[in-house]
């Protein structure tokens, strides 16, 4: 990648801008994803506070899950980048805890000794940990907040299950316990609304829920912010004669919690909706008198409406008024003002109602107009006719939008909107790829040999990467029965033992969640007396959510004496490392083994009656990899390498480990197997067979030669003219999860914000990152921001194909575009875990792979190379090989964005800087 000097001053970053100013800046413009825009909130509304002659703390309680599995690191980043704060943030040993927690955080105020006026509460969790806290909320909600304290309810809900084993939608519990709902659609809102959050909860007393969905905590975007760009109005109410101020009250006893009810019904959620009302939270986007149809929703679900209009030729707010629609956006759906729903459907024939999972906002105002004057015809999940219309599962996105709502414009305006056959263009029939990508264990994972189990044994499956059993061979996992949610693991059998033929379960459990709350499931099992043996697997973090460390956790050696307090029967610790601990520190009768014995240690353990554990101890792999890139952990002195000429291709090297740098690979002397030096995490599984094609190579690292950069030649050409449209295109990036694929999305993100565009971006991952497909769009434009933060029918102007098979699955070609994509491809061929452990199983070829993408695509104008050969040829490692694909965009012009910019937005990542400016 090379830099015009000719590139005007428009077009140049602010050299003075740095990452932390996500966090810090208080005037101007940031790109930030969505879990950093609510992360921003105690330093915002701490800063604000002090303006106003308040001294103010905040406490932030929770615990890690996906949508918001970040959430902690975050808020901790947000807090040290001000460093002046009084932020305490204190991730939970699990949610109900946690929103016992914050509810104490308003019951300081009470006290004569507190030492602030008011302490902002923040809880957060994923909706399934929302579920299982919602009787400590609702008493933390029926203490109240304090007038200058306010607790919000970050719940983070994931629709489409990408992270999750269930779908969720919060609304409903939400409802029952009282919360108002705050619903941001994008980051900006995200931002917005957080304020708004803290100023309704103090306002009337109540917990405020912001409702934090997926497609808008993974989304990122280019926000502005201002200390007065959120000027909240707080409704006043007399009671017995005096403004209300809410009180917190931890008297949560009758007769007192009978007065709180009361307080709830006729002060604290009639508050709440005033704040709704007087803030304009819910809007009439547009209105005439001539109107026919109107379309409410809320969220991110809004947005996608806006593009779904978009599409079929209604544009802007003048189009809509041309075509008698009008629009209803409500950012608070709950409490619902009635008055207010009446005046939005005020004239109109019928209202489309959209929303996910649950019809709450369709009965809440079927509800607000049974009691008015006028009464349009309503329709939602069903029709008119009760025949399904919008879906209630899954994801709601443009692309399932788009035929429900053109079936209801069609009616009256199909003279005027696009032809659906014009804006969905049908699919051509591809033939199936004979392997996919899907999630996998990561190189030298400890779970690719502690979840292996004997054909026919019967498995409880859990929460966490294990969960991944679930995709996997019975023959080689066992089979699996009953995935239970977070903490339960092992109780189904408590119900299933009276009434099978088989007597014993081996139930997996990792050690985050037995801190969380599984604990209490082996206690129930031996309660019990069922005959259950633990797979407890023991790898020292959360690894799904990022690789935080579980609160509460404790050593191995205590972790056993414990189970034993607990009335296990028997444990055995199986450890790649048997004298990690001294012997002395384990309870009499514990044995501590090596993991080559881990099968001897189940039927030891099957051969037990009652409740078994085997504690497995080996260190999360990608944890492991971190710590030796910041040198925290020493890298081992050798290497494994296979002498392709003596290796027979069998496979038993790949069985054995299940790793994915175990790689088969066609050689000159055939079919063979090659370890993947890059991505190996020196676990050495593989060398458990009895193989002679294995040798270990010493290395020296202190005396290893640097690789020669060779210097970039004189004549590279300046980035082509744009062959795209610069001012709006959308870039889909798609490769392996855990290979950077997110990170360049937040390099390019960065970059365009520095050149001064638009941006509104989504990274599609859940668990696919683990090894599996990941996807990150991308729209940037010089005008206004578009509504969808994600690639859709419409098509992608630039698909960055990372991995080739990923670029060439039907799920990433849906978007692509005959005459618009242009795609800049790696071809270097990167074997599934499915082929690892059958090497027969082969991929297709990159010719087969380049046809199906290209014929999607620009064909003349696409580009494609072996990016990781060209990575180790010139800077001797393949880690920069997307940044070298993303270079090769820029040069074409199918990027058009300010190489300096990119260049920038490299050195601001601080990761690897000097080899990714290179590349």
């Amino acid at each position: 990648m090379t830099i015009d000097s000719s590139e005007t001053d428009q077009h140049r970053p602010d050299r003075d801008y740095e990452l932390a100013d996500r966090f810090r800046l208080e005037d101007g413009r940031v790109f930030l994803s969505g879990v950093q825009a609510v992360a921003r909130l105690p330093v915002d509304q701490l800063r604000l506070d002090r303006r106003l002659g308040l001294t103010t703390a905040a406490f932030a309680s929770g615990y890690q899950g996906s949508p918001v599995g970040t959430f902690t690191e975050e808020l901790r980043r947000a807090a040290r980048s001000v460093g002046d704060l009084p932020i305490v943030v204190q991730p939970a040993v699990n949610e109900e805890l946690a929103a016992t927690a914050v509810m104490g955080s308003q019951l300081a105020m009470t006290l004569a000794d507190a030492r602030y006026d008011g302490v902002l509460g923040i809880w957060y969790g994923k909706g399934p940990g929302f579920d299982r806290s919602s009787d400590a909320i609702r008493h933390a909600v029926f203490a109240g907040t304090s007038a200058h304290g306010g607790v919000v309810a970050v719940v983070g809900d994931d629709p489409a299950a990408k992270s999750s084993t269930l779908p969720s939608s919060s609304d409903a519990t939400m409802v029952d316990l009282h919360m108002p709902i705050l619903f941001p659609g994008d980051v900006q809102e995200a931002i917005d609304l957080a304020r708004h959050a803290v100023a309704l909860s103090r306002s009337c007393g109540l917990w405020a829920g912001l409702k934090l969905v997926t497609a808008v905590a993974d989304g990122t975007g280019t926000v502005d912010v201002h200390p007065d760009r959120v000027r909240a109005i707080a409704p006043v109410v007399e009671v017995d004669g005096a403004p209300f101020h809410p009180r917190p009250n931890g008297r949560l006893l009758t007769p007192y919690t009978l007065e709180m009810e009361r307080e709830f019904q006729e002060v604290r959620w009639p508050l709440a909706r005033r704040y709704g009302v007087d803030n304009h939270l819910n809007r009439v986007v547009t209105r005439t008198a001539d109107d026919w149809l109107g379309i409410a929703a809320c969220g991110q679900t809004f947005h996608e409406v806006r593009e779904v209009l978009r599409l079929v030729g209604l544009e802007s707010d003048d189009d809509l008024r041309a075509a008698g629609v009008r629009l209803f956006q409500l950012l608070m759906p709950v409490p619902l003002d009635p008055g207010q729903a009446r005046e939005f459907a005020d004239g109109l024939e019928e209202v489309l109602v959209i929303e996910e999972k649950n019809p709450t906002l369709e009965q809440l105002l079927k509800a607000s107009f049974y009691d008015g004057t006028h009464h349009p015809r309503v329709v939602g999940r069903r029709d008119e006719l009760g025949q399904l219309l919008v879906p209630g599962h899954g994801n709601l996105d443009v692309d399932s939008l788009i035929g429900p709502i053109h079936a209801r414009l069609s009616s009256r305006l199909a003279t005027r909107i696009r032809p659906l056959t014009e804006v969905v263009q049908p699919q051509r029939p591809r033939i199936p790829l004979t392997v996919n990508r899907a999630p996998f264990y990561c190189s030298g994972c400890p779970h690719n040999r502690s979840t292996r189990a004997a054909p026919g044994t019967l498995v409880g499956g859990g929460i966490g990467c294990h969960a991944m059993v679930a995709m996997m061979d019975p023959d080689r996992v066992g089979d699996i029965v009953g995935l239970t949610c977070m903490g339960t693991e092992g109780a189904q059998w408590i119900g299933m033992a009276p009434f099978v033929g088989r007597d014993r379960l081996v139930q997996n459990l990792g050690d985050g969640t037995f801190f969380h709350s599984g604990s209490l499931a082996v206690r129930a099992a031996v309660a019990a007396s069922v005959d259950i043996t633990y797979k407890l697997l023991y790898n020292g973090t959360v690894a799904m959510t990022g690789g935080q460390d579980p609160e509460g956790q404790m050593s191995v050696p205590d972790l056993a004496g414990v189970l034993l307090l607990e009335g296990v029967a028997r444990v055995i610790v199986t450890s790649d490392d048997p004298d990690r601990h001294p012997r002395s520190s384990f309870p009499d009768g514990v044995d501590v083994w090596d993991r080559s014995r881990f099968d001897e240690a189940l039927d030891a353990l099957a051969s037990v009656s009652g409740v078994t554990v085997l504690i497995h101890d080996q260190a999360c792999a990608a944890e492991n990899r971190r710590g030796r890139a910041r040198g925290t952990i020493a890298t081992p002195g050798f290497r494994v390498v296979i002498n392709e000429r003596v290796c027979e291709g069998c496979g038993d090297c790949g069985d054995k480990s299940n790793c994915l740098s175990v790689q088969p690979a066609d050689t000159p002397f055939g079919r063979k197997t090659r370890i993947h030096q890059t991505s190996c995490n020196f676990d050495f599984s593989c060398l458990q067979g009895d193989c002679p094609s294995f040798a270990t190579v010493t290395t020296d690292s202190s005396n290893r030669p640097r690789t020669q950069r060779p210097a970039p030649p004189g004549d590279i050409a300046e980035p082509a003219d744009p062959i795209v449209d610069a001012d709006d295109f959308t870039v889909r990036m798609v490769g392996i999860g855990g290979t950077g694929v997110v990170t360049v999305s937040q390099i390019l993100g960065t970059a365009a914000m520095l050149a001064g565009r638009n941006v509104r971006g989504l990274d599609q991952t859940g668990l696919s990152q683990k090894a599996g497909p990941v996807m990150s769009d991308i729209r940037i434009t010089a005008g206004d921001t578009v509504a969808s933060n994600h690639a859709n029918v419409s098509g992608v102007d630039c698909l960055l194909a990372f991995d080739l098979l990923v670029a060439a699955s039907d799920t990433t070609l849906a978007d692509a575009r005959a005459g618009r994509t242009v795609v800049v491809a790696s071809t270097t061929a990167i074997p599934t875990g499915q082929m690892v452990i059958h090497p027969d199983l082969a991929a297709p070829s990159n010719a087969t792979l380049l046809d199906r993408v290209n014929s999607e695509s620009r064909l003349a104008d696409n580009r494609h190379f072996d990016a990781s050969a060209l990575a180790d040829a010139l800077l001797g490692s393949t880690t920069a090989a997307n940044v070298i694909v993303l270079g090769a965009a820029v040069q074409i012009g199918a990027l058009p964005v300010p190489a300096v910019a990119i260049e920038r937005a490299i050195t601001l990542n601080g990761v690897a800087v000097d080899t990714n400016l290179a590349a």
